[in-house]
């Protein structure tokens, strides 16, 4: 009769344990489906979206200016610790970060040894993001590019999509005015143009 017992009370147990199993396994599949149904171009359009049409231009611009006072003041004869990015060098610590730009979690925040920061909103295929310029901020060379779109003056955004797709700085001022990438959302950031 123990036995019996004891079977029924292991029987119980192992049931418990499987429903447990089986609702943490339900729970973590529907807090991770979000981030797998969406693909890194639809992310990459969204945060174009966010920089583009709901970020405060003028308070970045003032942002990205602040970032530059606190700044190293010889950014050309700066030498900064650790790894260098090919748009400079990450803001030295001490140097506080204004909300608006951490608002946009940028990939990384650099300074130009020319005296420019990068917001560097993603990386890598999908490359793009902000490059502000203090007030009489004066060109290298001839052969400076500012970036690809003033948004205002000082305040360049910059895409690496105006090189690869024609007609692409249309669907930027589109995003600019209305906050939409195209209906139904279907534009591919991936296809090159024929050569």
């Amino acid at each position: 009769m123990e036995t019996r017992k004891s079977h029924d009370n292991i029987i119980a147990f192992a049931i418990v344990i499987i429903l447990l199993l089986l609702g943490f396994v339900l729970l973590r599949s529907k807090l991770s489906a979000p981030v797998f149904q969406k693909s890194p171009k639809h992310l990459a359009q969204q945060r174009r979206v966010l920089l583009l049409y709901h970020t405060d231009h003028e308070a970045l611009l003032k942002a990205g200016r602040e970032i530059l006072r606190q700044g190293p003041k010889d950014p050309m004869n700066y030498r900064p610790r650790g790894p260098i990015h090919i748009d400079g060098f990450p803001v030295p610590r001490g140097v506080r970060i204004p909300k608006v730009v951490r608002k946009l979690r940028p990939h990384a925040t650099l300074i130009n040894f020319n005296g420019f920061v990068v917001l560097q909103v993603e990386e890598g295929i999908m490359d793009f993001g902000v490059k502000i310029y203090p007030e009489g901020f004066k060109t290298p060379n001839r052969h400076f590019r500012y970036g690809n779109r003033e948004l205002l003056p000082g305040l360049w955004y910059y895409d690496d999509k105006y090189d690869q797709i024609p007609g692409y700085g249309k669907k930027i001022d589109e995003v600019i005015k209305t906050g939409k990438w195209e209906a139904p959302n279907n534009t591919d950031l991936t296809e090159r143009p024929n050569q």
